[in-house]
């Protein structure tokens, strides 16, 4: 046991103290080291040889290197340390840091690391990763985890991070990892960078009151889910692709990435390869932007969207939408009309809410059975435009007048018996009394057509023609008011 360092001195060849410092150097300890209690302002341990353990226990030191030592774990625990860099630790070295306080922890080329309970004033440094990583319970400034040296035989390390606040930002850059388990996770912002992954990703709880920024995600086949979780701000998505392996196995592979019971401010994807972002019981806050390349979103019935970006889009009938639904979603559904619909009134572009109101009404009425379907679609939005379509009225107004005049003038309702089918004069005068009949207009009936039979249908086409004029006019009413 060393508590002194005169004692840690007298371990190497340095024998003496100078300025608080201590630097081992090429050095053999044939026992487990373990510095207790000890004070210094900086200790150095470079190439040292130790058969046992290295333990570093209640002590306080200003700045601690551990370079290309070999020892068969490394323990540093109940702290305080200033500066702690390991670079080098030798294969079966575990590397533990627990319940010790830092201002900047470095880790170059370790093995197995696990950090539980850390107060970090600056930065947690991760680089060069050969084995797998643990954090848990943690407080931090930053966290930076960047590139590795580990694949073959040894396999792919795994990376969990749980219970971890950090005040300014998480990022994970460069790497090929079996898992990326984050759970518990509080930070402004959180950065996937160039991360590849042998399982799907599993996030749970992130909270971030900045930025989430996925760029060259590459994931295998499956959901990789973000789970209760809040992001304030923007998530951007770019370049979501899937493992060769996925690729070879599916016909049409997909990367997709899902949030489940997630809050986000902002929702953007661009992707060359196929992917998707899906939407279970998650909301979009703020906007939805429009995917880009071969990137779509999925929503689901208890999801929603706030707003979504048009990018100028203009929608003059139908077809038009169905297309621009289908560019940017899996499948036309009841929420993706809503969300694009939302988008619309916010613009107060009404003319396009109206055709976006008749296409949902109508895909709805799919939906139901057979007579329903039939009422729905033929009787209140093929005639009556579901109350938004003049146009649809109109035409069968036009058409129930041409019918009548046909009807009348083949009938001989005006026609004199000396006046044949092709006199224009009667055909008009038929067209007329159709159209008086439509629309109440009064002129009169012919006497031969005062019988009970004749005013009955005279009173049903009335009838009819009301109901399709009134529907006309105040369709035309709301939309010059608005």
């Amino acid at each position: 046991m060393v508590r002194t360092l005169e004692d840690l001195a007298r371990i190497g060849r340095q024998r003496t103290v100078s300025d608080r410092s201590v630097h081992l150097r090429q050095d053999e300890v044939t026992a487990d080291l373990l510095l207790d209690t000890v004070s210094a302002d900086r200790v150095s341990l470079d190439r040292v040889s130790i058969d046992g353990a290295l333990t570093v226990r209640s002590c306080h030191i200003d700045e601690l290197v551990v370079d290309h030592v070999e020892a068969d774990a490394l323990l540093v625990v109940n702290s305080r340390i200033g500066r702690l860099t390991i670079r080098n630790a030798s294969m079966g070295c575990e590397v533990t840091i627990i319940d010790t306080s830092l201002d900047f922890l470095a880790l170059h080329s370790c093995a197995t690391a696990r950090l539980e309970r850390l107060r970090v004033e600056e930065l947690i440094q991760i680089n060069a990763l050969r084995g797998s990583v643990q954090i848990s319970n943690t407080r931090v400034s930053s966290l930076v985890v960047r590139s590795q040296a580990t694949g073959g035989r040894r396999g792919r390390p795994r990376l969990v991070v749980r219970g971890l606040r950090a005040r300014e930002d998480i990022t994970f850059d460069d790497l090929w990892l079996s898992t990326l388990d984050l759970d518990e996770v509080d930070t402004p912002e959180l950065t996937l960078q160039r991360v590849r992954l042998d399982e799907p990703l599993r996030a749970n709880g992130l909270r971030c009151s900045e930025t989430v920024r996925v760029n060259g995600l590459v994931i295998p086949f499956g959901d990789s889910t973000i789970s209760n979780s809040t992001v304030r701000g923007p998530v951007e998505v770019r370049n979501l692709g899937l493992s060769e392996s996925a690729r070879s196995e599916q016909n049409a592979p997909t990367a997709r990435l899902a949030l489940h019971n997630t809050d986000v401010m902002y929702l953007s994807s661009e992707s060359q390869d196929s992917s998707v972002i899906s939407l279970h019981g998650s909301s979009v806050t703020g906007t939805l932007g429009l995917p880009s390349g071969n990137s779509r979103y999925s929503l689901d019935e208890s999801s929603s969207v706030g707003d979504m970006e048009l990018a100028g889009q203009v929608f003059r009938n139908g077809r038009q939408i169905t297309l621009f639904l289908e560019r940017s979603f899996t499948e036309v559904t009841a929420v993706a009309l809503e969300s694009v619909r939302s988008a619309l009134v916010r613009r107060n572009r009404n003319r396009e809410v109206d055709e976006l109101y008749y296409l949902a009404r109508q895909r709805e009425a799919t939906a139901l059975p057979p007579l329903r379907r039939a009422i729905g679609r033929g009787i209140l939005g093929g005639i009556l435009g579901w109350g938004v379509r003049a146009r649809n009225p109109a035409r069968v107004l036009a058409v129930g007048v041409f019918l009548t005049g046909v009807v009348l003038h083949l009938a001989g309702a005006v026609r004199e018996p000396s006046r044949g089918l092709l006199d224009v004069t009667v055909a008009g005068k038929s067209f007329v009394l159709a159209l008086a009949l439509w629309l109440n207009v009064g002129t009169g009936m012919p006497s031969e057509l005062k019988s009970a039979g004749w005013s009955a249908l005279a009173v049903s086409f009335t009838a009819a023609g009301m109901l399709f004029t009134t529907l006309i006019v105040g369709i035309v009413i709301r939309k010059l008011v608005r």
